[in-house]
């Protein structure tokens, strides 16, 4: 089934990245995800479930040790 939002591929390629160690793929993936879902507007993405993005964040820093989003590249 293919993923409905753009933010579900992120975490997708983001737990791949983390899979195959890669840290530096998966911070800036990380970075999109906090970005895409800042940056949702008239149409937002009303999850009722957020266990996946969580889990995605929780993933991040459990697997790098830090979660670190560049605000200066959100203001883009």
């Amino acid at each position: 089934m293919p993923d409905k939002r753009l933010s579900d591929s992120i975490v997708s390629a983001h737990q791949k990245a983390c899979d195959e160690g890669k840290d530096d793929i998966a911070s800036l993936l990380i970075e999109a995800l906090s970005l895409e879902l800042t940056r949702i507007g008239g149409s937002a993405d009303r999850r009722e479930e957020t266990a996946l993005i969580e889990s995605a964040f929780t993933r991040h820093e459990e697997t790098f040790g830090n979660v670190s989003i560049d605000n200066k590249r959100a203001d883009l």
